[in-house]
């Protein structure tokens, strides 16, 4: 299997204007459809197989679920005028003890759905000089709009979609 890059050795080029909003609002939109995709069909044997210590796709699904109170918090924050956005937990520990793997992928898919819709309709309503608004995230060192939240959480969608993929394509595969 090949593994992509981790995530925390990622750098991110910011410095998004608010003409990009609304694509990636789409992108943002359709995670919840994407992720439904890629774990359909599959049995709950398959989703819940952890390939050497790492989390299985269904960890990975909850995972997406876990971050979106993090992102709200993040949206509260430059609501409030913060100098620095909430820290993330670089432990994973929401995930690691929420026995995602217990729970139908039917729930997890509801609840990111769920999440996901009411940040996104948040996003909708916000104004291009609220989009605009920077606050310096916490592991990155650098300050980052709105409109670079978003791109944010859209390419991590991504990084774990692809890693559901990778997982999905060598369990298929044996």
């Amino acid at each position: 299997m090949t593994m992509q890059r981790r995530w925390f050795d990622r750098k991110f080029e910011l410095g998004l204007g608010a003409a990009a909003a609304p694509e990636l609002l789409e992108r943002l939109r359709r995670t919840p459809e994407r992720l439904t995709s890629a774990v359909r069909g599959l049995p709950p044997e398959v989703l819940t197989r952890r390939p050497e210590g790492k989390w299985s796709i269904q960890e990975n699904a909850g995972h997406l679920f876990d971050l979106e109170s993090l992102w709200d918090e993040r949206l509260d924050d430059y609501d409030a005028g913060a100098a620095e956005l909430h820290q993330a937990d670089l432990e994973n520990r929401k995930t690691h003890e929420a026995g995602h793997n217990d729970r139908p992928i039917s729930d997890i898919l509801a609840d990111f759905s769920a999440a996901r819709r009411r940040i996104v309709d948040r996003l909708a309503r916000t104004s291009p000089a609220e989009l605009a608004r920077t606050s310096l995230h916490p592991r990155l060192r650098q300050p980052m709009s709105v409109v670079d939240l978003c791109f944010f959480v859209a390419e991590h969608d991504d990084h774990h979609l692809r890693t559901i993929g990778e997982l999905r394509s060598c369990f298929e595969s044996h």
